[in-house]
């Protein structure tokens, strides 16, 4: 007997939700196994994006039902057919409801997290009550566990009528298949085909690379951090392979010239009180340790006032201020949620900026800048450790420094403790500056 198929529309949503149905809840228990840290933020995060992208295919495919109505369901008991239209109406409680409990957790948490689809689309939460938060997290759980019944009785039916009835079901739904009477060996190579299919993106789920940026960031080599000035964060090699090619090169040109030919003592011994432009290609990173996972980051936007003479120390100075929305760790979801008010709350305070009132030789090409940070409208000591070497018109500086974020207000809610996040935060910095 032939039946009507489903259209290629149909059968786009069908299968690109039954995909990502196995993806999400192998995700979901996977996020019950993660400890705490970027790997279970980076796996929320994605959870939340796929989970919205079912509910809007979902509720595409609705809309489709009525545009386009499906071919009717096969004929069978009435017993039968009472429930294969109740597993099928079941489906959709689930594939709405499941989305939804899960956007309403995510909207009613007490510490709530900025959702980028696919770190992308920024979503809004749902003005509803903290009250809502229990209950919707009791309800997500028991509709993931209803899913998986209701995916199995799908799958019992769908065989049932293809194989015990002699009745082409699969070839109403599967692209590659017709729907006139196939042989059994074709259709069990269609039903295992899809079986295989979903395996694969259950498996995903539970394999898919989390927390890239903060992997990115264990592998980098430790470094020490500069001064504060012009341009880009980082660390002082971790700087030197970020560069742009031309800055890069540049940078190196110029240092190649300082460190060429002899009688540098004399010229610095001769310098008189300068001004100093922060070149293209700096870098000024910061290095924080999040459930023992460190997570490297960097401040692309900053500028300096640098007046410097190794001669005349006690007339230098340093100035540098940070804009802190450009802050980057590789992961935008992570980077809205550091720049928001639970941590550098830059919307409130867009800048954080470092004036020296001391700067000091420690021997050879080693200085030591005393000052103070402003930082998240607290101000509080700094000293920063740099050397810096000098030739004619070009100087190479690196230097770090560590800073304890509690005391500048940096964490609020469950992130003041520093049991997840630790308080020491390692800054660094490196760049090229010449004189003007």
């Amino acid at each position: 007997m032939t039946h009507a198929r489903y259209s290629a529309a149909a059968k786009f949503f069908h299968w690109s939700i039954a995909l990502l149905l196995a993806f999400q809840l192998a995700l979901g228990w996977r996020l019950e196994e993660l400890p705490r840290g970027p790997m279970l933020f980076s796996a929320a995060q994605m959870h939340k994006s796929v989970g919205i992208l079912i509910l809007l295919l979902t509720l595409g495919r609705i809309a489709l039902r009525y545009v386009n109505p499906p071919p009717p369901l096969m004929a069978d008991s009435a017993w039968a057919a009472r429930l294969a239209k109740g597993v099928h109406h079941a489906l959709y409680v689930f594939m709405i409801g499941a989305p939804l409990t899960g956007w309403i957790l995510v909207s009613t948490a007490k510490t709530k997290f900025a959702t980028l689809l696919f770190g992308l689309v920024p979503w809004p939460h749902l003005p509803l009550p903290e009250s809502w938060h229990e209950p919707a997290e009791g309800l997500h759980g028991l509709l993931a566990i209803l899913g998986l019944l209701l995916f199995a009785l799908h799958v019992a039916g769908a065989l049932r009528h293809q194989f015990m009835k002699g009745e082409n079901v699969l070839g109403r739904m599967i692209p590659f298949m017709t729907a006139a009477p196939v042989s059994a060996k074709l259709a069990g190579v269609a039903a295992f085909l899809a079986i295989f299919a979903m395996w694969l993106a259950h498996g995903a789920g539970w394999q898919i690379p989390l927390g890239s940026g903060a992997a990115s960031s264990a592998s980098a080599p430790a470094v020490s951090p500069p001064p504060l000035v012009d341009d880009k964060p980082g660390s002082p090699a971790d700087a030197e392979a970020a560069k742009p090619a031309d800055d890069k090169a540049e940078t190196e040109k110029a240092m190649e010239e300082a460190d060429e030919g002899e009688g540098d003592e004399k010229k610095i011994a001769a310098m008189p009180l300068s001004g100093w432009a922060v070149a293209p290609g700096g870098r000024l990173g910061f290095v924080a340790s999040w459930s023992g996972t460190p997570v490297n980051g960097s401040f692309g936007r900053w500028t300096s006032n640098i007046k410097f003479s190794p001669d005349d120390l006690a007339k230098s100075s340093i100035r540098v201020a940070v804009d802190l929305a450009s802050a980057d760790t590789a992961d935008s979801q992570r980077d809205e949620m550091l720049r928001g008010d639970s941590f550098l709350n830059a919307p409130a305070n867009p800048q954080a900026v470092f004036t020296s009132t001391a700067i000091s030789s420690k021997g050879g090409d080693r200085y030591q800048a005393k000052g103070s940070l402003s930082l998240n409208g607290r101000s509080r000591p700094v000293t920063l450790d740099f050397t810096l070497k000098i030739k004619d018109e070009v100087a190479k500086v690196s230097g770090a420094t560590r800073l304890d974020r509690t005391s500048f207000g940096v964490g609020t809610g469950e992130w003041a403790a520093t049991d997840q996040i630790a308080a020491n935060v390692a800054v660094n910095f490196s760049f090229t500056a010449r004189k003007i």
